[in-house]
């Protein structure tokens, strides 16, 4: 009996410091940037009255190779194999090839760098995603980050 005692003497010892800390408050976790975003760009209208607007969709898996974009609509049928980098709130996507593999586009051209950054997201906030145009902008000159992209 002594010795079950002690043990159960000792259990309670040994529990009662874990029992009496208080659990550590941690940050929560960001959000995946895995997903699908849109970006709808309207360049307003031609001389002849049609609608001047493309569509930007990119995909993004769970791995940096696993990152699509498409650009379609207005003169535009563009599909980039981009690279994406993030940290916990900027995410950055970087020029692979387009979608032929090939690093010029349709009339051999080499518009974009492998490996240079196309453009950036970046949380601010709980729901709002800044875009930072690099080396690829739908706009004729460098425009401050925007809410851009959304995320489907």
């Amino acid at each position: 009996m002594q010795t079950t005692l002690r043990a159960a003497t000792l259990v309670a010892l040994l529990a009662a410091p874990a029992a009496a800390q208080t659990p550590i408050a941690q940050a929560p976790a960001q959000p995946s940037w895995a997903g699908t975003y849109r970006y709808d760009w309207s360049g307003g209208r031609t001389a002849g009255g049609s609608p001047m607007e493309v569509a930007y969709t990119l995909h993004l898996g769970n791995t940096p190779a696993d990152c699509a974009l498409d650009i379609t609509g207005f003169q535009s049928d563009e599909h980039i194999l981009c690279e994406a980098a993030a940290d916990a709130t900027t995410l950055w996507i970087r020029f692979r090839s387009y979608a032929d593999g090939k690093r010029v586009n349709q009339y051999g051209t080499a518009v974009y760098t492998p490996g240079r950054d196309l453009f950036r997201l970046r949380r601010q906030g709980v729901h709002t995603v800044l875009t930072d145009w690099e080396s690829m902008t739908p706009e004729i000159r460098k425009t401050a980050p925007a809410p851009r992209f959304r995320k489907l």
